[in-house]
């Protein structure tokens, strides 16, 4: 997770998702880093943020597409 965190970081800027999105899911993404590896709460952020992705990022988005198969995982 952390890097996928470093990810939308690093490539934010030249990706189709605007600053808001990335800013969006990548705070969800922090939260469930702080908590405990594979908790339920871990688990449901991460399909939280499948969830922000689905619904509103542009669908030629590769960070987009990375965080919806990270969130598939969860």
């Amino acid at each position: 997770m952390l890097d996928l965190i470093d990810t939308l970081d690093q490539r934010g800027a030249e990706d189709a998702a605007s600053d808001e999105q990335i800013h969006a899911v990548r705070s969800v993404l922090t939260r469930a880093l702080a908590q405990e590896h594979e908790s339920p709460v871990s688990r449901s952020l991460v399909r939280e943020a499948g969830r922000l992705v689905a619904d509103s990022w542009p669908v030629r988005s590769e960070l987009g597409a990375l965080v919806l198969t990270f969130s598939q995982s969860a």
